[in-house]
């Protein structure tokens, strides 16, 4: 289907789904297997089922953390969305969130001009800004663990730098005005500038410091609490020589360097960087991989599974998704 002048077909995004599952199923095995898959297993069954339930407990509460910044972002964007829908929203655009580049999230896009009738330039303007502050909430977190590591502190808060100011520029006005001018000089870009002017509007508005000082600390929480979980993953197992700070910021740094990757979900480099920091700290193999496979499964698979969830609690909207292209807009 295509939706605002974008190519979504749902049912190819759901086959890249299921590819990633199989790709990632094929990661772990590996991992295991070069760490020693008896030893893997074995650390996987010693781990504490409270700390399992702990670790999906902390993932949802982020989840429903940024579905609440969605919500408030489609209405400070003038659009009414309910608290509901919002939710909804959120929650089932991680369904799709396991394609390469994470393209699959333009569903959210999409879901909301179904539901709320906001354009998509305007829904994927929104999309762009959510993940400004993801990045600027990962690298804070990042920065503040290996600060205390003592190593990559100071590259790391260069590139902090470089995010600011490239964000300072998608949101300038002027940035706007050269790009539409650009796109409305030529035949084949002209058809571009109206979604592009809609974008901005949105981009103005959200990537204003004062949203980004309310939009960046709930990134901040969401992925930290899914750090916490890593942590008390990795303290159940055994390996206490790292603190929770550090383990927050191994996390987060390693979120980051899988999201670089456009891999689907970051799949592959994610647990290698996990595993390799892990292991350079001093802890067994199998134990770091046990670890990383756990803490995969509870935070990118438990997000991909309650998308599922929640798309399918409203069957008229997924048949939509799946079978009835709609009108470009």
């Amino acid at each position: 289907m295509k939706a605002g002048g974008l190519t979504l077909d749902a049912r190819r995004i759901i086959r890249g789904i299921a590819l990633a599952a199989l790709f990632s199923t094929l990661v772990y095995a590996v991992m295991a297997a070069v760490a020693d898959a008896p030893a893997t297993i074995a650390a996987l069954r010693e781990l504490p089922m409270p700390i399992t339930a702990a670790m999906l407990v902390l993932a949802l509460v982020g989840f429903v953390l940024r579905a609440l910044r969605w919500t408030w972002l489609v209405r400070r964007s003038g659009h009414h969305v309910s608290t509901a829908d919002g939710v909804y929203l959120h929650l089932s655009g991680q369904a799709m969130g396991v394609t390469p580049g994470r393209v699959g999230e333009i569903v959210k896009p999409w879901l909301s001009r179904e539901l709320v009738g906001m354009p998509m330039s305007a829904g994927v303007a929104l999309l762009f800004t959510e993940r400004v502050a993801d990045l600027l909430g990962v690298c804070l977190l990042s920065l503040v663990g290996l600060t205390v590591l003592g190593g990559g502190g100071l590259w790391l808060a260069f590139g902090l730098a470089i995010v600011i100011v490239a964000t300072w520029i998608a949101a300038s006005p002027r940035f706007h005005s050269a790009a539409l001018g650009f796109l409305g000089k030529y035949h084949l870009t002209s058809r571009m500038a109206g979604p592009a002017r809609s974008a901005f509007t949105v981009m103005e508005g959200s990537l204003s410091w004062r949203t980004l000082l309310a939009t960046t600390p709930v990134s901040v929480i969401a992925w930290g609490l899914e750090g916490v979980g890593f942590a008390l993953c990795v303290h159940a197992l055994g390996f206490e020589t790292l603190g929770f700070a550090a383990l927050v910021s191994v996390y987060a740094a390693s979120t980051i360097i899988g999201a670089f990757t456009f891999f689907p979900g970051g799949i592959g480099f994610t647990e290698l960087s996990l595993v390799g920091i892990l292991v350079s700290a001093g802890m067994e193999a199998p134990t770091a991989a046990a670890a990383t496979i756990v803490v995969r499964a509870a935070t990118l698979w438990w997000g991909v599974a309650i998308g599922w969830v929640v798309l399918a609690t409203r069957p008229k909207v997924l048949a939509h998704l799946l079978h009835e292209p709609p009108a470009e807009s």
